[in-house]
């Protein structure tokens, strides 16, 4: 069932159903209004973003877990629930339009509901393909630093990093916040983090020019463990993109972004505007194609 049937208890539940029922073709101008006014205004969206999550999670608890120690879905909620809080702060802080922050909020609830993808959302970067190496750089440099403690130790469990890492915080080796870097990327990084897609807003290239000038981009989806995957995301309102000279501009700049080994695709403000959820569903299921080509 397509998510807006979460939307169900929030407003008219009836008219909810019969619009999935009919593959929302019949989406009346009232229900529609009203989706688009929860998906832009922060203050609504929270309490749509409130009842996925607690349905989410509800329904997260309630699968089998085989698993020993602490059921993973102790982590998950936690985790789950404090980061889709944190992207829906940056979309309301840095969605630059309206119809950005339609399209993103929708597309926040798709990977909350289908619980199959974790998503980050973060601030705009300046220098997006430095910015994106160094967090790669600085991971695996992390990574390789509890690792050769493993090998030095044979302490593979872990248990006495904490003590090590104190008597290397005494000797002015690490700080109190290098260690908590370390168990960061160690913990959270490493187990959810690493392996979840990015969305940066307003990514820079300051590298890649046209007309000698730098360009910037609306969306920039990537993966920190995935060097190949590369996705620009344009969502063309009409006020920037309605002429002649607009559309070659765009068009000159998709063939740059290929040119450097990037896949672009463009959606239209009205599109968006018309139909948010079949829109985002579009590029949640590009996404989720990939990961299951790819994880197989």
């Amino acid at each position: 069932m397509l998510y807006i049937s979460y939307i169900g208890s929030i407003y008219n539940i009836n008219v909810i159903y019969t619009i999935v029922r009919h593959k929302l073709k019949k989406m009346t101008d009232c229900t529609l209004n009203d989706l688009r006014d929860k998906l832009e205004n922060s203050g609504d969206f929270k309490l749509v973003l409130d009842f996925f999550l607690k349905k989410s999670i509800k329904e997260q608890t309630e699968m089998p877990d085989e698993s020993d120690g602490i059921p993973f879905s102790d982590f998950f909620s936690s985790y789950i629930e404090n980061s889709s809080k944190i992207n829906a702060e940056i979309v309301a802080e840095f969605c630059e339009s309206p119809i950005e922050r339609i399209f993103m909020n929708s597309l926040i609830l798709l990977f909350i509901k289908n619980q199959f993808i974790n998503l980050e959302i973060t601030e705009p970067f300046k220098n997006a393909e430095l910015e994106i190496s160094n967090i790669r750089i600085i991971h695996k440099n992390i990574l390789n630093i509890i690792e050769d403690y493993k090998t030095k130790t044979g302490d593979f469990e872990m248990t006495g990093f904490e003590s090590a890492m104190n008597n290397q915080i005494k000797a002015g080796v690490y700080t109190n916040e290098d260690y908590k870097l370390f168990e960061y990327h160690r913990l959270i990084v490493k187990n959810f983090v690493w392996d979840s897609y990015h969305i940066t807003l307003q990514a820079g290239f300051p590298e890649f020019k046209i007309d000698n000038k730098s360009t910037r981009v609306d969306l920039l989806i990537w993966k920190p463990n995935d060097e190949r995957f590369k996705l620009i995301v344009e969502c063309d309102g009409f006020k920037y993109h309605n002429t002649k000279e607009a559309f070659t501009s765009d068009r000159k700049r998709d063939r740059l972004y290929k040119s450097k080994g990037y896949q672009v695709i463009r959606f239209s403000g009205t599109e968006i505007w018309k139909d948010p959820i079949s829109v985002s569903s579009e590029l949640y299921d590009f996404i989720e194609n990939y990961e299951r080509k790819t994880s197989a």
